[in-house]
């Protein structure tokens, strides 16, 4: 089975459809409490470099045989994303990154699985609530890097979540599917 990527933009509930889950161990890196310790400034360039840093590391260790079966929640196309969309780096700059990661067979036996839905409540989660307001271009920016990576090969599949339990079944199912 390949190193599962689950990515998408808040509020499409992928932590809670990995929740549901129980045939492969999770791995969440603890981005916020990151942020935090190094007192990263929202638009700094650094922050941009310090995910992508996490992200080279993770998929050598998938590609060389190192990482067993597992789900990430979130990976290198939230990082491209939040990195144009908080002003760390431009469009172009992330599109380079994801071509180089490609380039240097960091997706080799990777699944990403872009969640697309959006729930509509209100909710309290985190520093980067204020955000949500951009929802839309958040969004068009996961898709748009999703279509890029499909382009170069690169295992990507939508998935419709629409926050009931037949999605939480048909999530099972994919992410058990070659």
């Amino acid at each position: 089975m390949p190193l599962i990527i689950v990515e998408g933009p808040r509020k499409s509930g992928k932590s809670y459809l990995i929740s549901k889950q129980s045939d492969f161990p999770v791995f969440k890196f603890d981005f916020n409490s990151n942020f935090s310790l190094w007192e990263f400034g929202k638009q700094s360039e650094e922050i941009h470099w310090f995910g992508l840093g996490k992200e080279v590391m993770l998929h050598e260790l998938n590609s060389s045989g190192f990482l067993g079966e597992m789900i990430v929640d979130r990976g290198i196309l939230t990082n491209s994303v939040w990195g144009v969309f908080q002003g760390r780096i431009t469009k172009s700059q992330a599109e380079q990154d994801l071509i180089n990661f490609n380039k240097r067979g960091l997706f080799k036996n990777t699944r990403i699985i872009l969640i697309k839905g959006q729930w509509k409540e209100n909710r309290v989660k985190d520093i980067w609530d204020q955000d949500d307001a951009r929802s839309d271009e958040e969004r068009s920016l996961f898709y748009e890097f999703s279509l890029l990576l499909k382009s170069l090969g690169v295992d990507v599949r939508i998935f419709n979540n629409n926050f009931d339990l037949e999605s939480v079944v048909r999530f099972k199912q994919e992410i058990r599917t070659n």
